[in-house]
């Protein structure tokens, strides 16, 4: 005797998602939402603008900053200690 084979109606099949989240089971989209695949991607230009790589050497430097951060500190230091005049 063989075995009576059932073939699973629709609503039976797992549906097996894209989005890498395994079996939804309660809310579908915020599951989709919140998956990988609507991650913000920040896509650096290899040309034109805003492609500009500075060099490891000067890497979180400001060019338009006047005053350095140890510059600032001494500065303080020097006039909470009563040296102003002597600083310029």
């Amino acid at each position: 005797m063989a075995k009576n084979k059932s073939n699973p109606q629709p609503n039976e099949l797992v549906q097996d998602t894209e989005f890498g989240r395994g079996e939804i089971k309660d809310n579908a989209l915020k599951a989709v939402v919140t998956s990988q695949l609507f991650r913000t991607r920040v896509v650096k230009a290899k040309k034109g603008k805003g492609s500009f790589n500075r060099k490891a050497k000067h890497r979180g430097k400001e060019p338009y900053s006047k005053f350095s951060l140890m510059w600032i500190l001494n500065r303080a230091f020097f006039l909470s200690e009563g040296y102003g005049d002597a600083v310029s």
